[in-house]
């Protein structure tokens, strides 16, 4: 190991790849990168999940929405009609932009400057690190489903994001959780707020709002309306919906390294080497490398089913970030998989799944603390209306015993 210019130290890695059919065999230097030569950057995302119910269109009012998206409308694709042009932007309002994008024929996956935006028939993800303003595109967002579906109903709000590293860096309204919940309480009239975890150690924030519910500015409510040709499937949906996150730090700057423009000139390399792309194999993938370091990468599994991983490298504010809605009797080689394939000093994970999910092996899992070569430092459970939400916070155990319960 060697001191390099980023201030940090370098190590010798092997880097092998196949250019014009030969395969090649090289050793570089990688440096350990430092908030002090690159900055710093706030990895922990905020992450905004809504789910709509649309309902079906007057003649009348689809030539309205048709003329408010400057486009002809297959309403068939629910949320999916409306142009990338109006998602570039509601995202300039939260200071990120669209890089790349990926698609199937049930969902629509853009890779974004500060982490993804995932946009199927009725459901809407974003995702987003460092200081973006995502809560400053919720009005907006309903206004613009609103053009596309003016009968629309909001199903299912979820907003959540770990603590922050910095929060006094963070802009208004993200400075604390605190203003966050003022801010989502002056939108929703029933809107209620969570903090899972150590308030002073790692803590995983929560704002949910309970179905049916009237956004501020809305008299309509779902009771006593017929649901939309939208509405079984989305219900069936949300009876099977789960989400899978894990969130990692005390991440090893050597593996941090190859997570760099100077280790990799593509994402679909690094992906290869590190096994990133045998998490599920055969989704169809979309990732991108920063330059000089950080990484981002989204996934398309089967229908509208995806993971998400985004990596800050830098030594003082390591982060890796993982996420992931496949549907599965049990995650568990999912999560080893990851976790090997990062090698985190410690982590959280959140189990967020509907009451009738069949992922009952992970939560098993999860519930008796089970994760091989950690510790369960903290567990929470919380159990709302159509939802349980389970939260663990693990660290890396002992060769000796390479499964320990919380204490």
């Amino acid at each position: 190991m060697t001191s390099d210019v980023f201030g940090g130290t370098t190590q010798n890695h092997i880097i092998s790849g196949l250019t014009n059919g030969h395969r090649y065999t090289h050793e570089k230097k990688l440096p350990n990168f430092s908030v002090e030569e690159v900055g710093f950057f706030e990895g922990p995302e905020k992450l905004l999940e809504v789910w709509f119910d649309l309902y079906p269109l007057e003649e009348d009012e689809t030539s309205c929405a048709e003329t408010a998206l400057n486009s002809h409308c297959d309403y068939d694709k629910g949320l999916r009609i409306i142009p990338r042009s109006n998602w570039e932007v509601l995202l300039k309002l939260v200071n990120c932009e669209i890089l790349s994008s990926c698609s199937n024929g049930y969902m629509d996956a853009y890779l974004l400057s500060e982490s993804s935006l995932f946009v199927s028939s009725n459901r809407f993800v974003l995702k987003t690190c460092g200081n973006t303003t995502l809560l400053c595109a919720v009005k907006p967002l309903f206004q613009l489903i609103s053009a596309a579906f003016p009968n629309n109903k909001v199903t299912a709000f979820f907003y959540s994001h770990r603590n922050f590293q910095k929060p006094q860096l963070q802009p208004h309204p993200h400075s604390s959780f605190e203003d966050e919940v003022r801010y989502l309480d002056r939108i929703f009239k029933d809107g209620a707020a969570y903090a899972l975890g150590r308030i002073n150690g790692d803590a995983w924030y929560l704002y949910t709002v309970c179905v049916p519910q009237l956004v501020e500015g809305n008299d309509q409510t779902l009771e006593g309306t017929k649901h939309s040709w939208l509405s079984n499937i989305l219900f069936s949906w949300l009876l099977l919906a789960l989400q899978v996150k894990i969130l990692m730090t005390d991440l090893d700057p050597d593996i941090m390294a190859l997570y760099s423009s100077v280790a990799y000139p593509s994402g679909k390399l690094l992906m290869r080497d590190t096994g990133i792309d045998q998490i599920v194999p055969g989704a169809i993938l979309d990732s991108k490398i920063f330059d000089p370091c950080g990484f981002s990468a989204n996934a398309i599994i089967k229908g509208d089913e995806y993971f998400t991983i985004h990596v800050t490298p830098q030594v003082e504010c390591s982060w890796v970030s993982f996420e992931t809605n496949l549907v599965l009797d049990s995650h568990i080689p999912i999560i080893a998989k990851v976790l090997s394939i990062f090698k985190p000093g410690s982590f959280t994970m959140s189990l967020f799944m509907s009451k009738n999910s069949n992922a009952n092996e992970s939560l098993v899992a999860l519930g008796n603390e089970k994760i091989r070569g950690y510790r369960c430092r903290d567990k929470q459970s919380c159990s709302f209306n159509s939802y349980d939400l389970t939260f663990g916070h693990f660290t890396r155990a002992s060769k000796d015993n390479p499964y320990s319960v919380c204490r």
